[in-house]
């Protein structure tokens, strides 16, 4: 199980190096030799942290995990999340860069939540775009690998902006991830990210932002916004 880890892990970081080549080099690095020696030092010690719906792990929730980690965060933390459906909205702060989420391997770890723009926050506003994704990425140097993140939203006469993911750090990679939403489901806010054998699927501007960013991915436009809540088949698929 370790070495199978620290092999996406691998796979994901040289992923995150050599993207350089898509934009200026000097966005990637801060070296002259091309290495990123934040990232070089952060991947020198990972630590797993577990995450279960069960007994077998010490945290039940993604967030509670997240909240264990002291801040400011200087190395990589792999969040080993078992199979389950975890229903809570999720945020990385910029304090803790280098974040690992690790889904099961059969594609059965999923984060979901049902904010969505007029959805009222806690300070009796609404919440509007940026705020309504389901997890919300503010930290650089974030990998998700075998995930899906969704927003079940229901829209059954008007449709709004409702996010699954907004992704607003810096060299940010996802490997074999899933993204489920109607309307704006995918916030590509800003930063350098790459996008590896991902599915897409929603409706009216369901990728957008500002980031530059490279999608090898599967992209499936659903032909109403306005529908049944969403669906999807529960696990990942491999995609050419």
């Amino acid at each position: 199980m370790v070495l199978k880890i620290l092999f996406l892990q691998f796979f994901c970081l040289v992923i995150l190096i050599s993207s350089s080549s898509s934009s200026s080099l000097s966005d990637f690095t801060n070296t002259s030799n091309g290495i990123d020696l934040k990232l070089q030092q952060a991947e020198a010690d990972p630590v797993i942290v577990k995450v279960s719906k069960d007994a077998s792990s010490k945290f039940k929730t993604v967030q509670d995990a997240l909240n264990s980690i002291q801040q400011p965060n200087n190395k990589r933390v792999i969040v080993s999340i078992a199979t389950g459906v975890y229903r809570e909205k999720i945020v990385i702060p910029i304090t803790l860069p280098f974040i690992t989420f690790l889904g099961d391997a059969k594609g059965n770890s999923k984060i979901t939540w049902n904010d969505s723009y007029s959805t009222i926050g806690s300070d009796g506003k609404p919440l509007e775009t940026y705020k309504s994704a389901s997890v919300a990425v503010e930290a650089d140097y974030f990998i998700a690998i075998n995930m899906i993140f969704k927003n079940t939203a229901y829209f059954p006469t008007k449709v709004e902006q409702a996010v699954a993911i907004r992704v607003t750090g810096n060299k940010a990679a996802f490997y074999n991830c899933l993204f489920y939403g109607v309307q704006d489901t995918l916030y590509d806010h800003k930063g350098l990210h790459y996008f590896k054998n991902c599915y897409i699927q929603g409706a009216v501007d369901f990728v957008f932002g500002d980031g530059t960013s490279l999608y090898e991915a599967k992209v499936v436009l659903l032909p109403t916004a306005l529908q049944a809540p969403v669906t999807d088949a529960g696990a990942l698929v491999e995609l050419n």
